[in-house]
């Protein structure tokens, strides 16, 4: 007994599952087609003016021959383009903290950004809309200039910038990137340099090395000093002599009895003198820098001093 007509029938069944598969993957392909930025901008005309302007649209749409387009941020947009409703579309600059960051990250991932993940910034809820604008131009991707945007949150540095002695940043000598950055840092979002050595940066001649060294400027400046602005002169943080008496309370100016006659200090007997009713004041009165000039470290003795050079006079 011979089968002649059954190959024919199977080879007709195989054809047929696969014109269903192939018609069932092109229906596939053409309901999930991603939607071009031309649509989106059939709505969105005031935004498609600009883009072409921004960071985005120069690098992006620019160099990568079309890879990366509006859904690459906000998602299908076949949804919205059917409902009209903006519920239906991903708008990263109206998603919590967390889920809106992660749609910048996923290209904004280099270096500087290592440290963002525990940051004071993200860690007091700030996003990446809360500074930056995309659908703007690349002259204007903040949403305002600094030092004004950081003013915003940072109103106690406001204040600090109008102190007497401050760091010239109302003047527009410099700015808070400048020392700063604002995507995660070590000391207090400083740039990638220690607080000292980034002082160091401007302030040079006050690295040394010294021959005779002040302890506090090989540790922190901020022991000091404060940077952002101050009322006592060269930004420090209280006046002399009472900046200096916090840790040099055995100074024998301040350590004089008000009294008459012959003295001596009990931790430094060497250091003596005559002291009267007024001695006290002396201290008080004075400002150590009258006399210890080179207050920042200094590579000459000093005369008649019975520290030498540690007494930081010349």
């Amino acid at each position: 007994m011979k089968f002649v007509h059954k190959p024919k029938a199977r080879r007709i069944t195989l054809v047929g599952v696969f014109v269903i598969i192939a018609g069932l993957l092109l229906f596939a392909v053409s309901a999930n087609a991603a939607v071009s930025n031309d649509d989106c901008m059939a709505c969105h005309e005031d935004i498609g003016d600009s883009y072409a302007a921004t960071t985005h649209g120069i690098y992006l749409m620019g160099t990568s021959d079309g890879e990366y387009s509006c859904e690459s941020c906000h998602g299908s947009g076949d949804a919205h383009i059917e409902e009209g409703d903006a519920a239906s579309i991903i708008n990263p600059a109206k998603m919590g903290q967390f889920d809106g960051q992660e749609t910048c990250m996923n290209c904004h991932s280099g270096h500087q950004f290592d440290d963002w993940a525990f940051s004071s910034h993200r860690a007091a809820g700030v996003s990446c809309a809360s500074c930056h604008k995309v659908h703007t131009s690349a002259q204007h991707g903040s949403v305002a200039a600094t030092p004004d945007l950081c003013y915003t949150c940072h109103s106690d540095v406001r204040a600090a910038t109008h102190m007497p002695s401050r760091h010239p940043i109302a003047e527009g000598k410099i700015e808070c990137l400048d020392c700063h950055n604002v995507h995660g840092g070590t000391v207090e979002l400083a740039m990638d340099d220690s607080g000292r050595e980034l002082c160091f940066s401007c302030h040079a001649d006050k690295e040394g090395p010294f021959v005779y060294e002040h302890a506090p400027v090989e540790e922190d400046c901020m022991i000091c000093h404060t940077p952002h602005g101050a009322i006592a002169d060269n930004l420090l943080k209280q006046t002399e002599p009472a900046l200096c008496l916090n840790c040099h309370s055995m100074h024998f100016h301040a350590s004089i009895e008000g009294v008459e006659g012959d003295f001596s200090v009990p931790q430094a007997p060497e250091r003596a003198g005559v002291s009267s009713h007024d001695g006290f004041k002396k201290a008080m009165l004075t400002k150590c820098t009258q006399c210890h000039t080179m207050i920042h470290g200094s590579d000459h003795p000093s005369q008649a001093i019975t520290t030498s050079g540690n007494a930081l006079t010349r």
